[in-house]
């Protein structure tokens, strides 16, 4: 199976550090799977807008209702580890 490496900070772009830098001071931690989505920055983006999603619909909605909402929408678009999170994160 290929495997993609996490990003090595020190020899990181200009780019992937400043995203990473961001990552840290909005969530302030750095998990494995996001240093191996840091090797697109534009990939790490578009993980990154969930927690967006889920801090504009916190004031309206519950957890369980929010992780309904995206595994719906990670259903219709077909994404298998979204789903699984979220499958995973209802039944707790």
């Amino acid at each position: 199976m290929a495997m993609i490496p996490p990003i090595d900070y020190a020899t990181a772009s200009q780019e992937i550090r400043a995203e990473h830098d961001r990552e840290l001071s909005l969530r302030g931690r750095m998990t494995n799977m996001k240093r191996i989505l840091l090797n697109s920055p534009a990939a790490h983006r578009i993980y990154a807008e969930w927690f967006t999603l889920r801090d504009l619909l916190k004031p309206t909605l519950d957890d369980r209702a929010i992780w309904l909402l995206s595994m719906a929408i990670s259903e219709t678009m077909r994404a298998e580890v979204p789903v699984t999170f979220f499958r995973r994160a209802l039944m707790d």
